[in-house]
């Protein structure tokens, strides 16, 4: 008996972990647009950029976006990322915000991606997330891209 527990219990905490992260059911995700960029700092292996991005709830209720892991990429390649917080500034329901946050550029990483840019004769850039919502229907997380551009070089 004490063993059948055991297994039950062990299957409920397996299944139970299974389903955090799981978007709620009539959720959808925030919209993210990249409003404008600018240099902060500048340092001898990398440079640091302020991105500042307008954010738009498109749900009936309200939404806090807890954090964010952003992700830098040229012509695929990683060049830098960084991570922020918005847990103080709930969107409310229909409603946008405008989020600041700080990301980190490799030079070297950068440097490799330039040359394969030319290498290949195009140019992509994107920045891409790892978004952690909170709602009151529940918490969840998912991927979203903020910005990509494809250019071809001549």
């Amino acid at each position: 008996m004490r063993k059948t527990l055991s297994v039950i219990a062990v299957l409920t905490s397996i299944f139970l972990a299974g389903c955090v992260g799981m978007r709620p059911k009539g959720i959808k995700d925030c919209e993210f647009r990249l409003a404008d960029v600018e240099t902060v700092e500048k340092a001898l292996t990398y440079a640091k950029l302020e991105l500042e991005m307008d954010v738009t709830n498109p749900n009936g209720v309200g939404v806090i976006v807890d954090r964010m892991q952003f992700s830098v990429y040229a012509n695929g390649q990683e060049i830098g990322g960084g991570a922020a917080s918005f847990k103080d500034k709930p969107i409310p329901p229909g409603e946008s915000v405008k989020f600041k946050a700080n990301i980190a550029l490799d030079y070297l990483s950068a440097g490799l991606a330039i040359f394969n840019m030319i290498k290949s004769h195009s140019a992509s850039y994107s920045i891409r997330a790892k978004v952690y919502y909170e709602t009151p229907l529940g918490a969840y997380h998912s991927w979203t891209t903020i910005s990509s551009l494809y250019l071809p070089l001549l």
